[in-house]
C-alpha cells in the first residue's frame, strides 16, 4: 500500500474516532430514554437549566416552537443549534460535583470570562460525555436519575456502570441522528 493511501485512512479512522464536528439531533439518556432539553419553549437565555425531558422526536415543542433538544458537536463544545449557545457548568470554572449544567455563550476563546480555563469543553468516552476540564460527567441527579424536568450536574464518572449504591449508572448518553 503507498504512503497516500495509508496516510488517508488513518485520517479517515481519527475522523471517526474524534470528529471536529458531529451533527446530531437528539443527545438520549440510556438509561430514562429521555433527552437532553434546555428549560422553556425554547430556552435561550444564559443561566437557562439543561434538564432531562420527554424526547422531542418530531423536532418541535408541544407548544409548536422548534425544539431546543438538538445538539450538536463543535471543537470540543456541545452546541444548542436553537440559540447557538454552549453546555455549560456553573462555576467558572465548574469542577466540583453536583456543579449545575446550564445554557451559556459559547467560550470559543478558551477562557471564562474571569481568566479561568473554559469548563464548556466535553468529549465522548464510551457512551459518557465528560467534561474536558475536570475529567468528570455529565449526570442525572438521583440514584438513578431518570425524572423528568431534573437539572444535569457534573459527578464523578460511574465508569463501572454502577452507581456506589449498587444501581445502574445513570451518566451515559447515546446520540439519535
Amino acid at each position: 500500500m503507498n504512503k497516500n493511501k495509508v496516510f488517508l485512512l488513518s485520517a479517515v479512522a481519527i475522523l471517526s474516532i474524534f470528529p471536529t464536528d458531529l451533527f446530531a439531533d437528539l443527545l438520549v439518556n440510556t438509561l430514562s430514554g429521555k433527552c437532553l432539553d434546555v428549560s422553556g419553549a425554547p430556552g435561550i437565555e444564559n443561566g437557562t437549566k439543561v434538564q432531562l425531558w420527554d424526547c422531542e422526536a418530531s423536532g418541535r415543542h408541544s407548544n409548536g416552537s422548534q425544539s431546543d433538544q438538538v445538539w450538536y458537536f463543535s471543537n470540543g463544545f456541545i452546541k444548542n443549534s436553537v440559540s447557538g449557545k454552549c453546555l455549560d457548568v456553573s462555576g467558572a470554572p465548574g469542577i466540583e460535583n453536583g456543579a449545575k449544567i446550564q445554557l451559556w455563550d459559547c467560550e470559543t476563546s478558551g477562557r471564562n470570562s474571569n481568566g479561568s480555563q473554559t469548563d464548556q469543553k466535553w468529549y465522548f468516552s464510551n457512551g459518557f460525555i465528560k467534561n474536558s476540564v475536570s475529567g468528570k460527567c455529565l449526570d442525572v441527579p438521583g440514584a438513578p436519575g431518570i425524572e423528568k424536568g431534573v437539572q444535569l450536574q457534573l459527578w464523578d464518572c460511574e465508569t463501572s456502570g454502577r452507581h456506589s449504591n449498587g444501581s445502574q449508572t445513570d451518566q451515559k448518553w447515546t446520540v439519535k441522528q
